[in-house]
């Protein structure tokens, strides 16, 4: 399935998925929409490569080297408007 046929609510629970599997959590009960990834969730610059990684994957898209991750997705409902945003543009 492409992103671009992929809701809000289908991306949002694949990226739960994926971040529960890459920060070794037992449930996705802590990745609530307004999880933040470095304060709620103590992601750090390493975690992030990872994560960028696994959704780059997981979606097929492309997310550009030059951009500032932890200035633009503070929350995991920013990953989401990302992954949307990147999926419309196919950037």
């Amino acid at each position: 399935m492409t992103p671009s046929v992929l809701s809000r609510e289908e991306i949002l629970t694949r990226l739960q998925a994926l971040l529960q599997d890459v920060l070794n959590l037992e449930s996705a009960d802590a990745l609530s929409p307004a999880a933040r990834l470095q304060e709620d969730l103590h992601i750090d610059s390493l975690g992030m490569v990872d994560i960028v990684i696994g959704v780059e994957e997981a979606f097929g898209v492309k997310i550009r080297s030059d951009l500032n991750l932890f200035e633009r997705v503070v929350t995991v409902n920013d990953a989401v408007d990302l992954v949307v945003e990147l999926s419309t543009t196919g950037s």
